[in-house]
């Protein structure tokens, strides 16, 4: 089997979750400024108080914009996490002859397979799609249910490394 290299970008959809952060951040920023200001010793330093949160909530809510890069290379699929377009990190990396069983996430004809873990890694956009796919793993001795986004080119690519191991539509 030659070489077969692939990549694909899935950008994480706000959820309700990261909407209520958000606004946790920002509720939270405007009290702790508004205890500084109330606090006598404090009200000297309130304006460098005040750029310090903001710096640190606008630097929270970047962290919050979430893109996966998917690389497969020859058998190995890394997941990276690409935080506000700018700030990449290393997230997993599975051999796909790994994989027990890889099927569409809502499949109601694997569902037994594909509930028993100990574990969910969500690397997906955050939205049910034809494309969701729910691959069983063992990982560092832990039963994991990796949720992904592959294009179809992706999945030709995984698919070639394990056939019977992959179940479409």
């Amino acid at each position: 089997m030659g070489d077969i290299f692939n990549e694909q970008l899935v950008a994480k959809s706000n959820s309700l979750k990261d909407n209520i952060i958000r606004v946790a951040i920002i509720i939270g920023g405007i009290l702790l400024i508004m205890v500084s200001s109330m606090v006598p010793f404090l009200v000297s330093f309130l304006v460098p108080i005040a750029v310090v949160i903001i710096i640190g909530a606008v630097f929270l809510m970047r962290r919050l914009n979430i893109e996966f890069e998917y690389v497969f290379t020859s058998g190995d699929l890394d997941i990276d996490k690409i935080f506000n377009k700018n700030k990449r990190k290393k997230f997993l990396t599975i051999d796909v002859r790994n994989i027990e069983i890889m099927a569409p996430v809502d499949s109601k004809d694997h569902a037994s397979e594909l509930s028993n873990y100990e574990k969910v890694v969500d690397c997906s956009s955050g939205m049910k799609k034809n494309n969701t796919y729910a691959a069983m793993i063992v990982k560092d001795g832990k039963k994991l249910k990796l949720i992904i986004e592959p294009n179809e080119k992706m999945m030709k690519a995984i698919k070639k490394y394990i056939p019977r191991k992959v179940m479409q539509y």
